[in-house]
């Protein structure tokens, strides 16, 4: 593999994650979970989800009525191969609980960031293009232990 393909899977890995973050913040749940392969291993906040279809629940209800927004920063990509890469990188997450910022004014009182984590990746090329075929998600700091809406749907669903 020659640098414009090891460049051009860079790309293309770092565009699958920001897109995931679009989708999740701006409520296109459906389309978030598409951008991961059905036999997904995902696992956050001792939440473990193995499917589409759980990470759609997950979001769909464990995120529906609050506002969230994330903001990923130094992501570094590692080609394995034509069809297999991973990532590191750190994601700040802003959350407000019960409150959708579609149906009231803006800006939304908050009192800094939720939570900062490191996350692990693992990507794969398919015949839908690249995605995200498992994540580990480490929490490295929290504000003040508060629970986050994700980890109450799991709790509730029996994930944890």
């Amino acid at each position: 593999m020659d640098w414009k393909q090891k460049r051009a899977i860079e790309w293309e890995c770092q565009r699958v994650l920001r897109q995931y973050y679009q989708f999740v913040d701006q409520r296109m749940y459906v389309k978030a979970a598409n951008l991961f392969t059905l036999d997904v291993e995902w696992q956050a906040f001792e939440v473990h989800l193995r499917s589409r279809e759980e990470i759609y629940n997950g979001l769909i209800d464990g995120l529906a009525e609050g506002t969230i927004r994330h903001v990923i920063t130094n992501t570094v990509i590692d080609v394995i191969d034509v069809d297999r890469a991973v990532s590191r990188s750190y994601n700040t997450d802003y959350y407000v609980p019960g409150v959708k910022v579609e149906d009231g004014d803006v800006p939304l009182h908050f009192e800094g960031p939720h939570r900062i984590e490191d996350n692990y990746t693992e990507l794969t090329r398919t015949d839908e293009g690249w995605l995200i075929s498992k994540r580990d998600v480490k929490l490295i700091f929290r504000r003040a232990n508060e629970p986050i809406a994700l980890e109450s749907w799991a709790k509730v669903e029996g994930k944890i």
